[in-house]
């Protein structure tokens, strides 16, 4: 006995169980799926309730991201701290459904080599088996542990022949108890065969349609799945229904049929049970949490409260902010710009050819700038940008939280706009035309 068998222990007994009671293999994996469904309920219920939750946060989300634009660093910020104070994790809902993929992996091992993990026997007593039961005469070849040959084995015992199978295997040294007939039909499919896309090939029967059909319905299930998923997940008919990705939505039927075609017709008898017990499931844990749904919509409609107030006090603490820098005769605007055009010292430029610092450590390209030569008699030099002003939305915000202060700030702003225009005015000349251009005139009006 190795250690997966040891594992799989749990997996089929039960799944041997309900062949022997039952005495069909397909009811016995929709038994299986339906006790492996209420053994995994309150991990799927934690699971629906993470994802109720995070589709509730979902509108203060897209709040966040209006609010942030396109500074994805501070959206970041924002979303991490806002799934901090909820206690929300935006994957809490996902692990949960990735559960029936991973039993299907001793679920295949199970239908795959049911002789090993139903019946026990070993390697040699297979073979013995297999050679009592004439494999090399029907199949054409020797008897080899791969693929789906086991199964095919187990498919030829009956009644008829169990007695010589039990005498072969016990002849290995092993106890035959175990042994016990399969019986493979379901409403006239065999479950130990492998559908195929080319189903008319050994002729058309309901056998041959049957195969076909299984993965087909398991595929079409799956997406009907996920659908009722998604309207349980809208609890709230105001809740607008979560976007999923196509790419997910595609995934669950493409799976199903890769399964279905590849494996033998048993598990898509378990990805259809699965399937019909998950809307099921979906339907119940929805009844269960509307309470929970409530409580937690209350809680986010006052959270979005505090953070609309906590914007509206963070746009007047800056808008105040800009006033009173405008007021004092400062310009946030030509401060940002200074800064940034500051030259820092670049090591890299010191280097020459593999000599890091051939030039030295603090050797500086800008510390010499060169001025670059401007014409006296050319066009004049554009103001680069018009002198910082409160926007239309700044000066209601401070003029209904400081009145004085936005007094003083649209004083200094129109100041500070005259003053640029007439440096403009100087800069170019047209003042003193327009000097003389009134001597002139009032010379002329002094003769008439």
């Amino acid at each position: 006995m190795d250690i997966w068998q040891i594992l799989m222990t749990p997996f089929s007994w039960l799944l041997k169980l309900f062949c022997q009671v039952f005495d069909s293999y397909g009811i016995a994996l929709f038994l299986f799926t339906i006790v492996i469904k209420v053994v995994l309920f309150p991990l799927n219920l934690k699971g629906k309730k993470s994802m109720i939750k995070m589709n509730v946060l979902n509108a203060q989300v897209q709040e966040i991201q209006k609010r942030c634009g396109n500074d994805k660093e501070r959206y970041n910020q924002e979303v991490q701290k806002f799934y901090a104070e909820n206690n929300a994790n935006p994957m809490g809902g996902c692990g949960w459904s990735f559960i029936p993929l991973i039993i299907l992996y001793p679920l295949y091992a199970i239908i795959r080599r049911p002789l090993k993990y139903m019946m026990w026997l070993t390697e040699d007593a297979v073979k013995a088996v297999a050679n009592a039961l004439g494999w090399a005469a029907k199949q054409g070849s020797e008897f080899t542990v791969a693929g789906s040959n086991e199964l095919i084995l187990a498919s030829m015992m009956n009644s008829s022949n169990l007695e010589a199978a039990k005498t072969a295997a016990a002849a290995t040294g092993i106890a035959t108890t175990s042994m016990f007939v399969i019986n493979f039909d379901f409403f006239g499919i065999d479950l130990s065969k492998v559908p195929k896309l080319m189903f008319w090939e050994n002729g058309l029967d309901w056998g041959s349609i049957g195969l076909f059909l299984l993965p087909v319905i398991s595929a079409a299930l799956s997406v009907v799945t996920m659908l009722v998923t998604q309207k349980t997940n809208q609890m709230n008919k105001d809740q607008a229904p979560p976007k999923m990705n196509i790419s997910l939505i595609l995934m669950g039927p493409i799976m199903s049929l890769w399964i279905g075609f590849a494996l033998p017709a048993g598990m898509c008898i378990y990805w259809i049970a699965n399937s019909l017990l998950g809307m099921v499931q979906e339907v119940i844990c929805g009844a269960l949490l509307r309470k929970d749904y409530e409580a937690a919509q209350k809680e986010m409609e006052e959270q979005a409260a505090k953070a609309k107030e906590a914007e509206k006090e963070r746009r007047r603490i800056a808008a105040e902010k800009k006033a009173a820098a405008i007021a004092a005769g400062k310009d946030p605007k030509k401060n940002k710009q200074k800064k940034a055009k500051e030259p820092g010292v670049d090591l890299s430029a010191s280097r020459e050819g593999l000599r890091a610092y051939a030039r030295g450590r603090a050797y500086d390209p800008n510390r010499y700038p060169v001025t670059p030569y401007r014409d006296p008699n050319g066009p004049a030099k554009p103001v680069e940008e018009e002198p910082a002003e409160l926007t239309e939305e700044e000066k209601a915000i401070v003029a209904q939280s400081n009145p004085e202060l936005a007094a003083q700030a649209e004083a200094a702003g129109q100041k500070a706009k005259a003053e640029a225009e007439r440096a403009v005015v100087e800069e170019s000349g047209e003042e003193d035309y327009e000097e003389d251009y009134e001597e002139a005139y009032a010379e002329d009006d002094e003769e008439k």
